[in-house]
């Protein structure tokens, strides 16, 4: 059965789509909720002066999304964690982490939003991306500090496995 989409669903196709699914598909689902209607010249014409009102949102979203990306890009989130002797992080910086760290600065950001393969683990900067809209995306970075005190221990643990080694060659010779 041919149908014309009226909302965007990621696994059929966008607006105004014309698609072919299955007669039951069509009539138990997609029509009942509003994201397709029948294949006619009237729903098509209807569609169509939908679509030039529906496109000026979209334009207005992204504009919106792009001017949104300026602020935030480039911007540089910090997170303290304490370091463990072998050089890495206890715990890690997650997508919850950042998004809680934006919403503290003033960006209302989701979790999803964030792009981010697997949680930090590594002390440094990361750049993270950040998707705004489906063609715009804003890149940040996300610093990892260790903790002063962490510094410190994990110096003094260093110094004392070096003391050790360095007995150890004066006795051998």
């Amino acid at each position: 059965m041919q149908v014309i989409l009226s909302e965007d669903y990621p696994s059929l196709g966008y607006i105004g789509d014309s698609v072919t699914v299955r007669r039951g598909f069509a009539r138990n689902f997609l029509i009942p909720r509003g994201i397709a209607v029948e294949v006619s010249s009237k729903n098509a014409r209807a569609l169509a002066h939908r679509m030039e009102h529906i496109n000026a949102l979209k334009a207005r979203k992204k504009k919106e999304a792009e001017t949104y990306g300026k602020d935030i890009a480039g911007l540089v989130v910090e997170f303290h964690l304490k370091l463990g002797s072998g050089g890495k992080v206890f715990g890690s910086v997650t997508t919850k982490d950042i998004e809680a760290a934006l919403r503290a600065r003033g960006f209302p950001i989701d979790k999803k939003q964030i792009k981010l393969s697997e949680p930090i683990k590594l002390p440094g900067d990361h750049r993270v991306q950040v998707k705004l809209h489906s063609e715009v995306t804003a890149p940040i970075t996300v610093s990892v500090v260790a903790d002063k005190a962490s510094k410190a221990l994990s110096q003094a643990v260093a110094e004392q496995t070096e003391t050790p080694a360095k007995e150890a060659e004066v006795a051998a010779e």
